[in-house]
């Protein structure tokens, strides 16, 4: 008696692994907005991270059939997890045969990207115009201060700085 309910359990594990039912994914709110695109973003994005999602799983009849719908709302979901936006697939294997096994498996690999704050790249931007100035501005007073430079010399260079501000190259 024993013995029977000892192998009852110990098989347990395999048949709930190998259950047939698909599994129901549902997006997530929010994650009907995410863009999933074979292309690049055409528009200002910073790459998040790449991310690889499947549906399906197990071999034949052991196991269940992925599908392509359930796995873009796979990466979907998982694309808002990573605080993403915009997803581009890089490479998609669809269920197949391998060897004896016919894999279930609808895999979805992407990279995951963020729309960038325009104020924030515009802000970088300024930044770096400053900070080139404000070193054109040091190197000239370094050169006067080690003589390079007469007064008159540096005056001028000063004023065709400060004429051009931060567009200085």
């Amino acid at each position: 008696m024993r013995f029977r309910l000892l192998s009852s359990l110990a098989i347990l594990p395999f048949i709930v692994a190998c259950s047939t039912k698909p599994l129901s994914i549902d997006l997530k709110p929010g994650a009907k907005d995410v863009i999933v695109s074979k292309e690049k973003p055409k528009e200002v994005y910073e790459l998040v991270a790449p991310l690889t999602v499947s549906h399906g799983r197990g071999c034949r009849d052991f196991g269940y059939l992925g599908d392509e719908k359930s796995a873009i709302k796979e990466l979907k979901n998982k694309t808002l997890e990573l605080q993403g936006d915009y997803a581009q697939i890089t490479t998609i294997n669809k269920p197949h045969l391998d060897g004896g096994c016919y894999v279930n498996k609808y895999e979805i690999t992407a990279l995951v990207y963020r729309k960038s704050n325009a104020k924030k790249i515009q802000a970088s931007a300024k930044n770096s115009q400053e900070e080139i100035f404000t070193k054109k501005m040091r190197e000239l007073k370094s050169l006067y201060d080690d003589n390079v430079l007469s007064k008159d010399e540096y005056d001028s260079q000063k004023a065709k700085l400060l004429k051009q501000g931060f567009n200085a190259k």
